[in-house]
């Protein structure tokens, strides 16, 4: 975390989110796991996107959200296996 006086619990998003570091990786991951899911998965399908959509450069567009669909798998791996070493604190969220 910053150092930044803006960086306090009253500054964050969700002052009331979870108080341990197990919460803490559990929310990122299931933050990864929405974007992913919600965002990423639903532009590859191509009937979301505007009928006028050429074929090759929804190929594009596709090429460039598949990578960063393989980074949220990265990134969902990294914070699983930060939850296993440091995420046993078993206190609720």
């Amino acid at each position: 975390m910053s150092d930044s006086p803006n960086n306090t619990s009253a500054n964050r998003p969700d002052a009331s989110g979870p108080k341990t570091l197990a919460g803490f990786l559990a929310s990122a991951l299931e933050m990864e796991e929405k974007l992913s899911n919600s965002v990423y998965r639903d532009y590859l399908d191509p009937a979301n996107w505007p009928d006028d959509l050429k074929p090759d450069v929804f190929q594009k567009i596709t090429k460039h959200l598949s990578v960063l669909i393989q980074d949220t798998k990265k990134h969902k791996k990294i914070l699983s296996a930060l939850t296993r070493q440091y995420g046993n604190d078993r206190k609720p969220r």
